[in-house]
């Protein structure tokens, strides 16, 4: 009898110790898993330090110029876009938006054609639409989704395509002063957006724009996943301290 009992103990014991292993062997893997996603993240990024901040207002009313980064229309990047040109108009402020994703124009062909027929580029394309809301804008606002870490492929090409204006030989230059960058993106990490961060900065540096502010919204990737988000009390407030 107290074999059977020995023998019994022994069984229960092995099976207990069996379902140790197995929920080990679970937890495990769900430690590997975070593990994998958090290194992917960061492995992934840079080491530029990334930031949201805006700054007190300037004064005066200004010709404000949103472009926008994405072609979903009511998207989050959008949506984004249109608190901050909410603030600024109730502060007196006139707004235009120009959908960069909408409005289909090529990348800079660095052809060297630039003021040759009297207009920025010889390129026939959304640019024209552009280039003359640039001549006019004291402050440029760029708002776009974050596409593998940095500007989204329809606001480069409406960066790039400000070229001319950079070249000694110009006819003509845009009146802009101030710049605020407005991101959004899927990831939980403020650094994913370093790269569209540092790139923001160079060109404030290049242009000599005073930078007036900085947004980065993390955690929004599904259509309609920044409506209510708190970041969009923030974004009309950069827009009516514009």
């Amino acid at each position: 009898m107290q074999m059977q009992d020995t023998a019994r103990k022994t069984a229960a014991d092995g099976q207990v110790s069996l379902r140790r292993r197995f929920v080990g062997a679970g937890v495990a893997v769900l430690l590997a898993a975070a593990g994998g996603a958090l290194y992917r993240h960061f492995s992934s990024t840079s080491s530029i330090r990334v930031e949201s901040f805006m700054t007190p207002p300037t004064g005066g009313t200004k010709r404000i110029l949103v472009l926008t980064g994405s072609a979903r229309r009511g998207g989050n990047s959008e949506v984004l876009a249109e608190a901050f040109a909410r603030g600024a108009r109730s502060a007196g402020h006139t707004v235009e938006v120009f959908s960069c994703g909408r409005t289909p124009m090529r990348a800079c062909m660095h052809c060297e054609g630039c003021w040759s027929t009297g207009k920025p580029c010889v390129l026939e394309d959304g640019f024209e639409q552009l280039w003359p809301q640039l001549e006019q804008a004291d402050m440029l606002v760029f708002c776009s989704p974050l596409y593998w870490y940095a500007f989204s492929g329809h606001i480069k090409c409406a960066i790039d395509r400000m070229y001319p204006y950079s070249r000694k030989d110009r006819l003509r230059n845009m009146p802009v002063q101030e710049a605020v960058l407005l991101m959004c993106g899927e990831s939980l990490f403020p650094r994913s957006f370093a790269g569209a961060a540092e790139s923001y900065r160079q060109m404030l540096g290049f242009r000599h724009w005073k930078d007036r502010g900085r947004l980065f919204v993390t955690g929004v990737h599904e259509f309609g996943a920044m409506a209510g988000h708190r970041a969009l009390a923030t974004a009309e407030s950069m827009g009516r301290n514009a």
